[in-house]
């Protein structure tokens, strides 16, 4: 009979995603990832085949939490224009000096590995998509096609931000360039 897992694979995949997200999959050892997971190196072994499907399932939690609450954020807003709904997302927060973990994972591994590449993909599509229901709820964009480019800029922007945001970069004022790029008057 297997003996039961010791450990609480929420608590271990939230050490996990931590980790990964602030250091990155190369720069994070296995030590380091067991301290970060609060795991044996055996206990490890049993739930997990090796590194990179924890860091998967790292991407897939980041997905559930940040993702998923992101959305719910925008799609909750009650904002007046499509700028100040979206400018929620730039806005500085406990993790902005570890950046956008999907943006990392798409810099990092995305272009050695399909695996993280298509997560990424379907995680930015993700956030895009919301992008879109936000700036078609406000009006903003003539057509399901201008509407889907402007979803595009606003998305690269925000990755952007982001990626620049790891250095420490002040930040700016978020809205009133929303507002410029989406031809918002004020």
């Amino acid at each position: 009979m297997a003996r039961p897992r010791e450990f609480e694979m929420e608590s271990a995949m939230e050490g996990a995603m931590t980790i990964f997200w602030r250091q990155g999959f190369r720069a994070t050892n296995l030590p380091e990832l067991l301290d970060a997971m609060g795991l044996t190196r055996g206990s490890f072994y049993k739930a997990f085949e090796d590194k990179e499907s924890v860091y998967l399932g790292a991407l897939d939690r980041y997905d559930e939490i940040v993702i998923t609450q992101t959305l719910e954020k925008l799609q909750g807003s009650d904002a007046p224009t499509a700028s100040a709904c979206l400018e929620q997302i730039f806005l500085p927060s406990a993790t902005s000096k570890c950046g956008c973990f999907i943006c990392n994972a798409m810099v990092e591994l995305g272009p050695d590995n399909p695996k993280v590449a298509a997560k990424t993909k379907a995680m930015a599509a993700r956030l895009k998509s919301g992008i879109v229901r936000v700036l078609e709820h406000h009006g903003i964009g003539e057509t399901p096609q201008r509407r889907d480019e402007l979803g595009d800029v606003v998305l690269h922007l925000y990755f952007g931000h982001q990626a620049v945001g790891k250095s420490g970069a002040a930040d700016k004022d978020w809205g009133a360039t929303l507002k410029r790029i989406l031809g918002e008057s004020d």
